[in-house]
């Protein structure tokens, strides 16, 4: 009689096999778990700090707005009192008291528009977006009607695209366009024939609007500074403060849109934006 034996050698360790699998799979997950829990750890951290800078913002507004408004009213007291003085004490004056007088009111006017421009800014903040469909056509008309009455002897050529609908909140809107056109009427005043373009783009189905001058242009080097605040890219020959154009890219952000320029010195300025 024979017998048949096996060689340990050959024999298969499916236990161990498994085993050493069930070990992977363990250290596996633990690492996903560690892993989501840094992530976890990350967002909140993000959470915080992105509350906490929203808190800050707020505050740092509602303090902008407080002291520009309380500003009003002693300014308004100070050129009260300086066009009194001008009016009933003129032919008292030297020439030279005269002209320092006047410097003085020039001063307030000046005071008095950053005052505005900064009380225009917090309240892009504060407005509340009453989302509908927006004719900014008609808002583009109306602008160019205020700026006319202003300087009704001014000629400029002003060509406005009809049918220019967006959806957003109807006042931040006439702010955002008010500002674009201001800025477009004020660099084009010592152009011989100005032109001013409220128009479209169709880009990948997508409307983009633009405001287009061929007034004295920009260094398009400093393009990234133009919408920050206090930033003027031009001589004290053009009045402003830099404010205007901050105002437009919060109207824009608070929009979730995007706005930029492009522009060559002495050849004019486009101005592109698009909402979601």
């Amino acid at each position: 009689m024979s017998l048949s034996l096996s060689s340990p050698a050959s024999a298969p360790a499916p236990d161990f096999d498994k085993q050493r699998l069930m070990l992977e799979l363990e250290l596996h997950q633990t690492e996903l778990e560690l892993q989501n829990q840094e992530l976890q750890a990350a967002w909140q951290k993000a959470d915080q700090r992105a509350h906490s800078l929203e808190l800050a913002v707020k505050e740092l507004e509602s303090f902008s707005y407080a002291v520009s408004h309380d500003l009003r009213a002693p300014l308004r007291h100070i050129n009260g009192y300086l066009s009194i003085l001008a009016h009933d004490f003129e032919s008292h004056l030297p020439a030279e008291a005269r002209r320092l007088l006047e410097r003085s009111r020039e001063a307030t006017r000046d005071m008095g528009r950053l005052i505005d421009d900064l009380l225009d800014l917090a309240k892009v903040s504060r407005i509340k977006i009453n989302s509908k469909m927006v004719n900014v056509s008609h808002l583009a008309h109306a602008a160019i009607d205020r700026l006319l009455e202003g300087e009704p002897n001014r000629k400029v050529d002003v060509v406005i695209a009809e049918g220019l609908f967006v959806q957003g909140g109807q006042a931040l809107l006439s702010q955002l366009m008010w500002n674009l056109l201001e800025n477009a009427w004020k660099y084009t005043s010592t152009t011989a024939a100005a032109k001013i373009e409220v128009g479209r783009l169709i880009v990948d189905d997508r409307l983009i609007i633009f405001v287009k001058d061929n007034g004295v242009g920009f260094d398009s080097s400093y393009k990234e500074k133009l919408f920050e605040a206090f930033q003027r890219l031009h001589g004290r020959e053009f009045e402003g403060n830099g404010i205007g154009l901050a105002t437009v890219r919060r109207v824009i952000e608070r929009h979730q849109g995007k706005i930029w320029a492009e522009s060559e010195k002495g050849e004019g300025a486009i101005f592109f934006f698009t909402l979601p």
